[in-house]
Order: C-alpha cells, then structure tokens, then sequence
C-alpha cells in the first residue's frame, strides 16, 4: 500500500509557506471524494430538499421509459434517450458522467436561476426558471407544443420556454412585466452589433433620459436603456452604496452586464446548437381572456403563477418607472385580482379577500377554456398571512380547478427557506389536466 508523507506545519517560514500551498493543492482534489456522487447520472448541488427530489421525479416521467432514483448517494438510473434527458433535464448535473445543458448555464451564470436574461431587472414574487423546465419535461412538451403564461410577470415561462425551443404566449397586466417580458424575449434574437455601445455613448443615453428626451430606432434597444435607468435610480432611492460609484457609473455597470449576459448566452447557443423560439407576449387581463377568441382551445399547457396582492405589492416595487413614464399606480392597482372593490361585503374577512378568490375562479375558468382536451394546468401558489391570519389559498385553488372541470393530479409543496418571518413561508406547485 502506497503511503502518503505527512505534511506539518515545522520548520522556517519558507518551508511552512510551501507546505500550506501544497496542502491546499491536495485538499482541493480530495474533499469532493466525499461529497461528490459516483455515477454516471447525478444530482445537481441545487437539489436540496424533499422537493426537488420530487421535482426530479416528475421530470423523469416526462423524460424517461423508466427510471430509479438512489437518494442517499445522489444517483439517477434510466431507460431512455441520454442525449435527449442531458439537453432537458433540470436536476441531474451529469448524464452519462457528462455535463448537462442546465449545469452549462449554472456554471456559466454561477446561478441556478439568475441565467440568460432571467435577472434582466428585479421583479419581486416571481418563480424559478428550473420550476419551468421542471414542468415542461414533465409535460412532454415539445416543438409542436403551445404554452400559455396569463399572469406572465417578468416572464419567465416566456423566456424559459423561448430557451428550450418552445412556442409560448404571455398575457400580462402591468406595464412593466410587459416590457420585462418582451425585452426578455428580442434580446435573445437581436445582433451582436446593436448592443455596442461605447462608455461615451452610455453617458449621453442616460443623460437623454434623465431629460426624458430618449428616443432610438432599434425599440429592444430604447426599453432596455430605459429598463437600465429605471434600475439604477431605483437602487440609488434605497440604498448609499453606490454613492461613490455615482448613478451613471452604475449605468454603464448594469449595461455592461447585460452584455456580458448576451455574449454568455449566446456562446451556450452555439456550444449546444440550440434553437432559440420566439414568445409572443401581449399586454392583456387575464380576467378578460376571452377578448383573444383565438386562444380557445389553443393551448397543450398552462404554466403560471397568479399575483400574491395580499403580500406583494407589484406596482409600488416599480414607482420610478411609473412616475418617469407618467403611468397612474393606483389604476393599475385597481386592475389587479381582488382589487376591483366589486363586492359589497361585511364578514370575517375583508371585502378584497373575498373578491380576490372570486377573480381567481374566474381566471381559472378562462384557463380551462384555452386549454385542448388533455391540456396541463401548473398553477403555482403560496398561503399568505393577512393580519395574522393564514389564509388557505392553496386548497381554494385547487378546489376551484375541481370545480371548473380540471382532474386533480399532484401536490408538489416547495419550502422558501430563510427567514421564519416571511408572509409567504412556500409554495405549492398543483397539477391537473383537462379532461
């Protein structure tokens, strides 16, 4: 048996100095020998809790013939197409001990979330990419296949959808996720040429804008300068530690980041010959869905998340840009679910609450009418806490997809973990199908 020289910490500093460089080296290639799993298909790192393994699960119904999965050494095993699972799966960091695209952006984004232009500008309660991806796979969607997002956000289905060569549709309600979204979208297809800009030329932008006299030809690149600004003021309002950087130093940093975000992705692009899939995305009430009469039956899925009013307010987070784009917060507030005050009600529970679950049926109505016969709903939602009191919006939502006709397939319960505080404290991913 090979033996290995002890290494201690004696003798001069020199040698002291060496020996911790080489301990260092060594360390660095042993520790993984205890983490790591061994296989030839293992979990990613961001698989952590009780569901993800879920999750996992139900992408490998969508992705496999059959499969087992070892949870206490981290491996998968599966009958299938191992080229297929490596470009779609979310969970597994290798196939066949190779990398798999979703660990590509991972490591290339250093973010199981933030890749692409999923962080293209701050949107608070929006949900996870992988989520997306997670439900695709699990759906057997494929290029043939037509997704709707009705409460679109920023976009993430869009966009998720857009990254795996699927068609998508998005319906979104506020200003803001709508430029959000479209932007999310045309930048994946814009040249590489139009996103030059010299550090001159940003000056100049933001100073046009700062005199709201910006105007551009390219309409991808004049939200995006205006989505940057937004962003920059927004962050000077609630915090100093940019002082110093001063407001268009931190313009051009956030620039230069989306940049980089582009020149990333679009090496990923070439890296895996993917084909990117134009989303279209309208500004639209998902309350009055059926205004689009062309979206009846239209649809192989659902995937989306309604708007959490009780904890969330959406359109305050984004009062800069409202207030530089002359646009009125309490109209668009008045459009949101629960907040059309059409309910005359005195009870236990206020007046909004009551209207919120009325629109929430409603929206679920207008769900089950674009869906085909055998279409998949995902609908994602969290139990908010209003004056101290939980309220049950999970097992509402579920018993109104019941009610309007869909089959109750799965539960899929997804922990936020932090702080204890939190008003939502996770969120739970239903499933149902048309029948």
């Amino acid at each position: 048996m090979k033996s290995v020289k002890q290494l201690t910490l004696e003798g001069t500093l020199t040698e002291v100095t060496s020996l911790i460089e080489k301990r260092i080296d060594l360390y660095l290639r042993e520790f993984p020998r205890f983490i790591e799993p061994k296989g030839e298909n293992t979990f990613g790192f961001w698989v952590q809790t009780v569901a993800d393994i879920q999750l996992l699960d139900l992408e490998l119904k969508g992705l496999t013939k059959s499969y087992r999965i070892d949870v206490i050494n981290r491996t998968v095993e599966f009958e299938g197409d191992p080229e297929f699972v490596k470009y779609r799966v979310a969970h597994l960091e290798k196939v066949q001990n190779e990398k798999t695209l979703y660990t590509d952006f991972v490591d290339t984004f250093n973010d199981t979330n933030a890749y692409a232009f999923h962080n293209l500008y701050p949107y608070k309660g929006k949900f996870y990419p992988r989520i997306v991806r997670t439900l695709i796979n699990a759906f057997k969607l494929d290029e043939k296949s037509l997704i709707l997002d009705p409460f679109n956000g920023s976009g993430t289905t869009t966009h998720e959808a857009s990254l795996m060569g699927i068609k998508s549709v998005g319906v979104e309600l506020t200003p803001m996720g709508f430029i959000m979204s479209k932007l999310k979208n045309d930048l994946l297809f814009i040249k590489e040429s139009e996103l030059k800009f010299t550090e001159k030329e940003l000056k100049e932008i933001f100073r046009s804008i700062e005199a709201k006299n910006w105007e551009y030809h390219n309409d991808t690149i004049h939200k995006l300068m205006l989505l940057l600004y937004f962003d920059t003021i927004d962050a000077f309002e609630r915090t100093s530690r940019y002082n110093k950087k001063g407001k268009v130093g931190l313009f051009i940093d956030k620039y230069k980041y989306i940049l980089d975000c582009y020149n990333k992705t679009m090496e990923i692009k070439r890296k895996w010959n993917l084909n990117f899939v134009s989303a279209e995305i309208y500004e639209g009430d998902t309350l009055e869905l059926r205004q689009f009469d062309w979206m009846e039956e239209k649809f192989d899925a659902v995937i989306t998340s309604p708007p959490y009013f009780f904890s969330i307010d959406y359109v305050g987070k984004d009062k800069v840009a409202y207030e530089y784009l002359g646009i009125s917060m309490e109209q668009l507030r008045s459009k949101y679910l629960g907040m059309k005050n059409n309910v005359s009600y005195k009870g236990r529970y206020p007046a909004r609450i009551i209207q919120y679950y009325i629109d929430l049926k409603r929206s679920i109505e207008n769900i089950y009418w674009v869906l085909k016969d055998g279409g998949k709903l995902a609908i994602i939602v969290g139990d908010s806490t209003l004056q101290g009191k939980k309220l049950p919006t999970t097992l509402m939502t579920k018993k109104f997809c019941e009610e309007v006709g869909f089959k109750f397939e799965r539960l899929i319960f997804n922990p936020l973990l932090g702080e204890r505080n939190r008003a939502i404290r996770g969120e739970s991913i239903i499933i149902c199908s048309k029948t």
